[in-house]
Parts: structure tokens; sequence; C-alpha cells
């Protein structure tokens, strides 16, 4: 049984999995898709090193995976933003069988997209930034991270306890390393949405790969934030319009 701490909406209906990313935990990343309790039951974790879930001196996204998949019971839709993206796609792959859906938004699967001229130079643009600011205060290191990205954001000072140690999770990643494993999820049979805000040119670069190698349903809404399911009305439409599409595979 899994020892993460999960927020739980809604009383009835098929079960969604959300899964949050670098910077954001699980009731602020997804408190836009609270409203979608009215017609699913959401389960939504504070992956490992994030509070109230247990800490950890390193972000593993396998073993982040492999507790997503305890997350998905019997069956589950599962959407992902993010790093909770890859995170997604890995647990998909270790239990196809138990995903009815996958939805995943700006997931930084870098490897997958080598080769690609944006995707090469945000890979080259956030090695380095590891290697020349890692030792960095949380808050330049914050601020390098988001300029690296092209995500403009106002960071508070100090920053809050839970921002502070998202960052400090961070540090421990290799977003330039985490790639998925497409084979497996191309042979699943299970729908598969990749969603993106048009910031971000690398993580274009991803989105376009995994929708041509899955394949996905590829759906952009420019001008949105990294995390597009912040956006509200327009990201739950078209979520919801590709759950109920993806309704009869579920059963």
């Amino acid at each position: 049984m899994t020892e993460l701490a999960a927020e739980r909406w809604g009383d009835s209906g098929p079960p969604i999995v959300l899964v949050h990313g670098s910077l954001s935990s699980a009731a602020a990343a997804f408190s836009e898709q609270r409203v979608l309790a009215e017609k699913y039951r959401l389960i939504a974790p504070y992956r490992r090193g994030y509070s109230p879930s247990p800490s950890t001196d390193r972000i593993d996204p396998d073993r982040d995976a492999e507790e997503i998949v305890e997350l998905l019971g019997d069956g589950a839709h599962l959407v992902g933003t993010s790093m909770g993206g890859v995170v997604s796609m890995r647990a998909a792959a270790l239990a196809p069988e138990k995903v009815w859906s996958l939805t995943v938004i700006e997931p930084p699967a870098m490897p997958n997209a080598a080769g690609r001229p944006e995707a090469d130079k945000l890979i080259e643009g956030m090695r380095k930034h590891w290697a020349e600011h890692g030792s960095d205060d949380l808050e330049s290191f914050a601020a390098g991270f988001l300029k690296t990205l092209n995500v403009s954001m106002d960071l508070p000072s100090p920053l809050p306890p839970p921002f502070a140690e998202a960052v400090g999770n961070l540090k421990t990643e290799r977003p330039w390393e985490t790639g998925v494993p497409l084979e497996k999820l191309a042979a699943a049979g299970f729908p598969k949405l990749v969603v993106t805000g048009g910031g971000t040119p690398g993580f274009e670069d991803v989105a376009d790969v995994l929708a041509e190698r899955l394949p996905a349903k590829r759906v952009r809404f420019d001008g949105s934030p990294h995390a597009v399911q912040k956006i509200g009305e327009k990201f739950n439409t078209e979520l919801l319009d590709f759950l109920s599409s993806a309704g009869e595979h579920a059963k």
C-alpha cells in the first residue's frame, strides 16, 4: 500500500489520478480541476518529497511511477503535468492494463526529442544551469530555471515553505535525462492526449514527438502557462471531451 498522502475529491464516478510536477504539489497544481469531482472521483497524490508525503533525499521518477501504479487500483484515467507527465508515462508503461486513458501536459521527456533543434537547445540549457548553478540558493536557482524554460513568473521572497521544498526537490532532478519508453506506450491500447501552452519551444518539440510516436491527440492552448491545466475551463472542457471519448476503452 502506498505511503503517499493524497487529495481526494468526489465520492463517485470513474477515478482520475492527477500527478503534479516539480514546482507545485497536488492541491495547488490541480485546484482548477476540483470541479470535475461532480462527475469523476479525483485522486491527487503528493509525490514523495512533497509534504505531507514522506521526504526523500532525491527525486526518483521510476520510484514515483511505481507508487502511482499503486493508486490506479483496478483501473483509472491518468493525468500528469510537467515532471508528473513523465512519471505518468512511466507508470502507464509499467501497468498499461490499469490505464484507461493518459493525458500529459508539457512533460519534459527531453531524450525522446533529442535531435530536434529546440529540444536540443533546452537540453543544453538545463544541463548548463544545473552544472553552473546547482549550488545556488533556492531563489536564484528557481529564477534561473524558469528563465531557461522561457517561463515568466514572479517569485515571492522569501520563498514560502512549500515552494522552497519543491525547489530543493527540483535540484535533485535531471530533466534532460528523463526519457520515457515510447515503444511500450505505443503498444498500449489506451487513448493518449498531449497538451502544451506554446511558451517553451523545447517542450513543443517533445509534444510533437509524443504525438507522432504514441500516437496521441495533440492540443495546444497558445498563451497558456507551463501548467496548462491552470487555465481552468478551456482545459477542463478538452479533458472532459477526451475522457468521454476514452470511456469505451475503460469498459
